[in-house]
């Protein structure tokens, strides 16, 4: 992080902290909850299901929040609310209190991770752009693998702990805001007035008439419905031919496959993202998922599958960052914030995916579901194709060099 100035490295290390304190408590919840409301599985994982779904829809307005200024503010809100919920989780005794912890432990990760992405897009140069969203990625990373580990270990002594030092862990990255400016347009007055403080209903019909924007997230949802909830699917897949046990085994050794795939090979692999290529590479993405998941369907022992597993995480820290820096490019100065706020509605595809999945496998072997999801991932890549065809209406600085993305 050392060619960033002093406010964006705290904006980095504020989301290393925001991610540990997500994945401190993001292996307890279920049991959690099971012990506070007493409910089933099914129950909880509806729960869960409707925060998540909310959240997501939520990013919209909150990138819009973002356009209108304040970003310090409500980045430093979403923190408050995370460790608000933090602290309410544990003591949820009816379902009602346990949704409005979950609601507000959602929708602080979703409004910190739009403002997150909108502010390097307006605070950075555009040279280090790449790397920026690199990092950024690689650190909710970092946190996803350290904070399980941290909570499972917190929670062998007090029960309650592992939430205490969630909340903790977001009020810590606080500070790191203070320098922070607070706002995410880059550009003065005038462009301000050009748009900046439009409603929210123009701006949603704003992000409904660019198509560019509307097909790249559609690609994008596809993807994400294949890598965003790969474990949930692959454990299911695992089920008819291996013990409790071995899955559990598999599915650890899976985990940290992709873990230390990302660590290791994101920041490298951002130094081949150009302006011109981001198409190419989001296609190329989504075909690494589905060759990944090709190797799933046809290999049968764990060390193919953790090599399948490198396949498959190559495609995904190919998309992630892609998709980030396609949105900078495409998303005027003054809507930011907006257009990130739409495309996280890709996270859907998280949603959805242990539904169909369940669905398929209700009916079909688990090797349909995996083709299944690989004729996803393809297609995914061809509405990222559809969306390259718009090229030729955006700024120049998208053209590439060497691929052709459309005439």
């Amino acid at each position: 992080m050392k060619p960033y100035p002093g406010p964006i490295v705290g904006l980095l290390s504020s989301s290393l902290l925001m991610s540990l304190s997500r994945g401190v408590i993001s292996p307890l919840m279920v049991i959690t909850l099971s012990r506070q409301t007493h409910l089933g599985s099914a129950a909880i994982g509806m729960l869960i299901g409707v925060a998540m779904l909310c959240a997501t829809g939520s990013g919209l307005y909150g990138g819009h929040l973002a356009d209108t200024g304040k970003c310090r503010a409500l980045l430093s809100l979403a923190l408050v609310l995370m460790a608000a919920g933090c602290l309410l989780l544990p003591y949820c005794p009816r379902w009602f209190t346990a949704l409005l912890a979950l609601l507000l432990v959602e929708i602080a990760y979703v409004l910190f991770g739009i403002l997150a992405r909108a502010a390097l897009s307006s605070w950075v140069m555009p040279a280090l752009r790449a790397k920026a969203f690199a990092q950024l990625y690689t650190l909710n990373n970092i946190g996803f693998v350290a904070g399980p580990l941290l909570g499972s270990l917190l929670a062998g002594s007090v029960a309650t702990l592992p939430f205490l030092a969630a909340a903790a862990l977001a009020l810590a990255a606080l500070p790191l805001l203070r320098n922070l400016p607070n706002t995410v347009v880059a550009q003065g007055a005038a462009g301000r007035e050009s748009g900046q403080h439009q409603g929210f209903v123009a701006t949603l019909a704003r992000l409904r008439r660019d198509r560019t924007l509307v097909l790249f997230t559609i690609g994008s949802l596809l993807a994400y419905l294949v890598y965003g909830r790969f474990t949930t699917y692959l454990s299911l897949c695992l089920l008819p031919q291996h013990s409790y046990g071995e899955v559990l085994h598999w599915t650890s050794a899976l985990l940290a496959t992709n873990a230390l795939t990302v660590i290791a090979l994101q920041y490298p692999a951002s130094r081949l993202f150009r302006p011109g290529n981001l198409i190419a590479m989001s296609m190329l993405g989504s075909a690494l998922l589905a060759c990944g998941l090709l190797g799933f369907a046809f290999t049968s022992s764990l060390w193919q599958w953790c090599l399948a597993m490198v396949v498959f995480t190559l495609g995904e820290i190919t998309i992630v960052p892609t998709a980030f820096l396609f949105v900078d490019i495409i998303a005027p100065a003054a809507h930011k914030g907006s257009y990130y706020g739409a495309q996280q509605l890709a996270n859907l595809g998280g949603a959805i995916s242990p539904v169909l999945s369940g669905l398929i496998l209700a009916h079909c072997a688990p090797a349909v579901l995996l083709w299944s999801l690989a004729t996803l991932a393809l297609c995914g890549a061809l509405f990222m194709h559809l969306a390259a065809q718009q090229v030729r209406t955006l700024p120049g600085a998208l053209r590439p060099t060497g691929f052709n993305l459309g005439p």
